[in-house]
C-alpha cells in the first residue's frame, strides 16, 4: 500500500469519526434541547405544579357541581356577589370621587367591566349554553321571574336610600362585602349560605339576565326589560341629585356601584327584540362587539389567572361560545335610542 493511499484512508478514517461524534452531539444537544421544551411546555400548560394542581382540582369540583344542577338553581345563584369576583377583573372595592363624575370616566373604570365580570362566571356561561337547549317561551318566562323577583327587592332598597337621605343620613357600610363559606371548603368563590344576596350580587345577576336575554332575542321578555332600563334611569337620577353634594359623595359613589345603570349594557339588552328601534341599532353598529370565550367546562377561562398567565392552556372543553354586546355607548346615546 503507497503512502498516498494510507494518507487517504487515514483521513477517510478521521473525517468519519469526526463526522459520527459530531452527528452523535447534534443529536444530544438537539434532544436536550427538545427535554428543555417539553419541561417549558409542561410548565406553562400547568401539566405539572402544586398551584396548577389546585386550580385543576378546584375547577372540576366547580363543574361537578354545576352539572348536577338545574338552570333554575343556576339562574338563581347568579345573585351571588362572591362568584363574580375575579382577579384583574374583580368588582370595585372603591370608588374614587370626581373620577366618575362624567360618563367617559365612568366607562373606563366601571362600565367596560362589567361584561368582564359577568363573562368570568362560569355560571353565567352555563346558564346560556343551558338556556339554548330549552325552548324559547320557557327560556323567557324563567328569566322574567328572576329579573322580576330581584328588581322587587332593588326597588325595597332604593326606596330605603331615599328615605335615609331624605333624614339626612348618608351613611352607606358594608352593603358591597361578600363573605367565603366558613367551612374551609373553598374550591369556588361563595357568599355565607346564611345570608341573602347583597345588592351588588343582585346587580350582577340582573345584568347577566339581560344579556342573556339579548344573546337569545328572547322578545317575550322585552316588557321587562323596559321595568328594569327603567328602574336604572331611576337610580342614576338619585345618584346625579346629590353628586355635587360634598355631604353625600362616599354615599353616592356607592350608590352607582350598586346601580343598575350601565349604558352599554342596557343597550346590549334591547336586542332581546330584533324590532327595537332597528334603525338606531344599525347607526349604533360600530359598537357592537362580537367575540367568542370558552365554554363552562374549560379548564381555564380566559379570566383565570392560571390561563392569562399561560400556565393553563384557554381551550374549549365542547366549544366556543358566541357573545355580543354594546361598548363604549354614551348616556346620550342611550337617551336618544329611546327618543329622549
Amino acid at each position: 500500500m503507497s503512502r498516498k493511499q494510507i494518507i487517504f484512508i487515514t483521513v477517510f478514517l478521521v473525517v468519519n469519526v469526526v463526522i459520527f461524534v459530531g452527528g452523535q452531539y447534534w443529536r444530544a444537544s438537539k434532544q436536550r434541547r427538545v427535554d428543555e421544551m417539553i419541561r417549558q411546555a409542561e410548565r406553562y400548560s400547568g401539566a405539572s405544579g402544586p398551584t396548577i394542581t389546585i386550580h385543576d382540582e378546584r375547577t372540576d369540583r366547580w363543574i361537578e357541581e354545576m352539572k348536577g344542577e338545574t338552570i333554575e338553581i343556576i339562574l338563581q345563584k347568579l345573585t351571588d356577589a362572591a362568584e363574580h369576583i375575579t382577579p384583574g377583573f374583580g368588582m370595585i372595592n372603591s370608588v374614587g370621587s370626581v373620577l366618575l363624575w362624567d360618563d367617559e370616566s365612568r366607562e373606563r373604570t366601571m362600565y367596560s367591566r362589567d361584561i368582564e365580570v359577568l363573562l368570568s362566571n362560569r355560571r353565567f356561561r352555563k346558564a346560556y349554553e343551558d338556556l339554548q337547549k330549552i325552548n324559547k317561551r320557557e327560556a323567557a318566562e324563567l328569566l322574567m321571574k328572576n329579573m322580576r323577583g330581584n328588581l322587587t327587592e332593588l326597588r325595597l332598597e332604593l326606596r330605603k336610600e331615599k328615605d335615609a337621605v331624605a333624614q339626612g343620613n348618608y351613611t352607606k357600610g358594608g352593603r358591597i362585602t361578600v363573605m367565603w363559606n366558613d367551612t374551609g371548603d373553598t374550591y369556588r368563590p361563595m357568599s355565607h349560605p346564611d345570608l341573602p344576596p347583597t345588592r351588588i350580587g343582585r346587580r350582577y345577576a340582573m345584568l347577566s339576565y339581560i344579556v342573556l336575554a339579548s344573546l337569545l332575542e328572547l322578545q317575550e321578555v322585552r316588557p321587562v326589560v323596559e321595568e328594569v332600563i327603567q328602574f336604572a334611569k331611576e337610580e342614576y337620577q338619585f345618584f346625579n341629585r346629590y353628586k355635587d353634594d360634598n355631604n353625600a359623595g362616599a354615599f353616592v359613589g356607592g350608590l352607582l356601584q350598586e346601580s343598575l345603570y350601565n349604558p352599554s349594557l342596557l343597550l346590549t339588552a334591547t336586542l332581546c327584540d330584533p324590532t327595537w328601534n332597528p334603525e338606531k341599532h344599525k347607526r349604533l353598529g360600530a359598537k357592537l362587539v362580537n367575540r367568542e370565550v370558552v365554554d363552562w367546562q374549560a379548564r381555564s377561562l380566559e379570566h383565570d389567572m392560571p390561563g392569562r398567565e399561560g400556565w393553563v392552556p384557554v381551550k374549549p372543553h365542547e366549544g366556543m361560545i358566541k357573545i355580543r354586546y354594546y361598548a363604549g355607548i354614551t348616556d346620550v346615546e342611550l337617551n336618544d335610542f329611546f327618543g329622549k
